[in-house]
């Protein structure tokens, strides 16, 4: 892995980002509107905020692109069509659960049956009509409703985050499987068929971004009552050593997929762009440790400590230098 894999996997990454960009603008943002003038209602701030620049730009761009490339393929305007389209999928759908308190039984008939679905609020019938689509739509049926399944599951499990009895055995299995079936749904949308090998390699790299997530939402989480491994800590020094074999362990689990050296180097850089923030964040916190000592008493840290502002010179220059280096950890 040189300079040169570097330069190519971001300059990939950038033209993505253009051409998504543009197509969100050309369908997905005209789409939203549709939906709401036809359902008579409208999404949230938080939710166009979500779509537009996170899970209908960052997700096809960033990780459906990536996996097209690994398969040394372009993505297609109808994969991409299905990517912008669960990326309004996946904020509506946690909403259903989280803030409109739909039925779990009337979730789970969205989820696989939506004409029978008989909802009425207006996330509910944007969640019916994206989900009818896609199971029109997608070339793995199946694949599709296993992964949906999982995620459904794992939504509903993630109440027991509300728990301060959860253990930590069961707190670490729910925070992997919540992020890496986040992330294997999105390719059960492609036109290509995962093999058990290259489930298991998303299913990793799921797990290390939903902890990632996870450490830069401590102060909101604390404020939730939600519990989550970071904000469980007692020793950061300890979570970055777990942080980092759980690098190396995803790292081998790309490496060893049967494509390209070229192929693999650059998507487990892209996948490591990504991840590298985590690390980031726990050195803040190990810095808070330094100077309050361990165990920290997070109703004692100020917000400041708590989140992790990357727009801060020091903390680019610090990401800039794990994304060149998580890469190469085997």
């Amino acid at each position: 892995m040189n300079f040169f894999s570097y330069t190519r996997a971001f300059k990939q990454l950038y033209q993505e980002i253009k051409i998504q960009r543009r197509y969100n603008d050309l369908f997905l943002l005209p789409y939203t509107r549709s939906l709401a003038r036809r359902y008579n209602g409208q999404f949230s701030d938080e939710q166009l905020k979500k779509i537009k620049f996170y899970y209908g730009l960052f997700i096809p761009a960033v990780l459906c692109a990536s996996y097209k490339r690994l398969y040394q393929e372009s993505f297609s305007d109808e994969e991409r069509k299905r990517a912008a389209l669960f990326g309004i999928l996946t904020p509506v759908g946690d909403d259903l659960f989280d803030i409109d308190k739909v039925d779990e039984t009337e979730i789970r008939n969205i989820t696989y049956a939506p004409a029978t679905s008989s909802v009425t609020s207006f996330a509910a019938l944007v969640a019916k009509e994206i989900q009818t689509f896609l199971l029109q739509d997608v070339p793995y049926k199946d694949d599709y409703l296993e992964a949906a399944k999982h995620v459904f599951e794992i939504q509903i499990e993630t109440k027991k985050q509300t728990l301060f009895t959860i253990s930590d055995e069961e707190l670490e299995r729910i925070t992997f499987a919540k992020g890496g079936y986040s992330v294997i749904i999105y390719h059960s949308i492609l036109n290509n068929k995962a093999t058990t090998a290259m489930m298991s390699a998303l299913f990793n790299i799921g797990g290390l971004m939903q902890l990632t997530n996870d450490v830069f939402d401590m102060r909101k989480d604390l404020r939730d009552g939600i519990v989550t491994i970071p904000n469980r800590c007692t020793d950061f020094g300890a979570l970055k050593k777990y942080f980092l074999q759980k690098v190396k362990f995803t790292n081998n689990s790309i490496y060893t997929l049967p494509f390209p050296k070229k192929n693999k180097e650059e998507f487990s850089i892209i996948m490591n762009f990504i991840i590298s923030r985590g690390l980031v964040a726990l050195d803040q916190m190990i810095s808070v440790e330094n100077k309050r000592g361990r165990p920290l008493d997070f109703k004692q840290l100020t917000r400041k400590e708590l989140i992790c502002d990357m727009q801060k010179p020091f903390n680019v220059l610090r990401w800039l230098l794990y994304i060149y280096r998580l890469p190469k950890l085997k």
